[in-house]
């Protein structure tokens, strides 16, 4: 609304003035907000596809250690690792799955923090030891 003065001169009041300054702050603080979320969610996923190539090779190796070794085989069972600028740690466990004398259930899991908070991928495979005769 404007006010009309006696010289003709139109003008904002105040209120007019303080409601458009909060609708354009809010819009500021609204598109920073949204920003900040995607670049976050752009470095999860960053993280996460550069972990789950290493995750792969991991238990690849593991997988022809154990068909090779089977209960012989001696491998890491944590440690960690830096992609980029990014700390990883890693846990693997593995174990005869399902009452079975070949066959080992394995289980790696990768951790690392993203800000606040702490990520986990896991993944699970299975190999089967073959003795050689």
């Amino acid at each position: 609304m404007m006010l009309k003065t006696g010289s003709k001169k139109r003008a904002f009041t105040l209120i007019e003035v303080m409601l458009a300054t909060m609708v354009l702050s809010l819009g500021a603080v609204l598109i920073h907000e949204v920003f900040f979320k995607s670049l976050d969610t752009f470095n999860y996923c960053h993280n996460y596809f550069s972990v789950g190539y290493w995750l792969d090779e991991k238990i690849w190796s593991v997988q022809d250690n154990l068909r090779q070794s089977g209960p012989l085989a001696n491998m890491a069972r944590d440690g960690k690792f830096k992609a980029g600028n990014k700390d990883f740690a890693w846990n693997l466990s593995y174990d005869l799955a399902y009452d079975t004398q070949d066959l080992y259930k394995i289980v790696l899991d990768v951790s690392w923090r993203e800000g606040p908070r702490d990520i986990k991928v896991s993944r699970t495979a299975f190999a089967k030891y073959v003795e050689k005769k």
